[in-house]
C-alpha cells in the first residue's frame, strides 16, 4: 500500500488488488471443480436418452435407406429397407449382413443405422 494514494501499486497499473492474487488459485480450483461437474452433468443427461440397441447374430433386421444410397433419397421413399440377416458381429456396434438367401451384403453396418425386425 501506498501512503499517499492509499492504493496498491498492482491496482494503480493494472485494476486489481494484491489481496487478490492469493485468491487466483482457489479461484482456478474452483472454476475447474465447476468445469468437470457441469460435463459430468451433460454426460448424465445424454446417456439417458440414448438407447443402446445390440444384436446378435442370426437376428433379422431392416437397414436405413439413407444410409446405403444418400443421393436416391425423396420425400415419400420408404425409409428402412430389408429384412437382412445379422451373419456376425464385428465390434461393439458394428455387424456384417447377409440376405435372407445366404448373399452377404457389402460393408459393415453400425448399429445406428439399423433397426430390428419383428417376424
Amino acid at each position: 500500500m501506498k501512503k499517499r494514494t492509499g492504493e496498491a501499486p498492482t491496482y494503480r497499473h493494472m485494476g486489481f488488488d494484491e489481496e487478490y492474487l492469493n485468491f487466483t488459485d482457489e479461484l482456478k480450483d474452483e472454476t475447474l471443480y465447476k468445469i468437470l461437474k457441469y460435463k459430468h452433468l451433460m454426460a448424465l443427461s445424454y446417456n439417458r436418452r440414448v438407447k443402446t440397441c445390440q444384436f446378435h447374430a442370426g437376428d433379422f433386421v431392416l437397414r436405413l435407406c439413407s444410409a446405403s444410397q444418400p443421393k436416391e433419397q425423396r420425400k415419400l421413399s420408404p425409409k428402412w429397407e430389408g429384412p437382412y440377416r445379422v451373419k456376425r458381429v464385428i465390434g461393439h456396434h458394428t455387424y456384417e449382413l447377409e440376405e435372407l438367401n445366404g448373399k452377404l451384403v457389402l460393408r459393415t453396418w453400425h448399429a445406428s443405422k439399423l433397426c430390428k425386425y419383428y417376424v
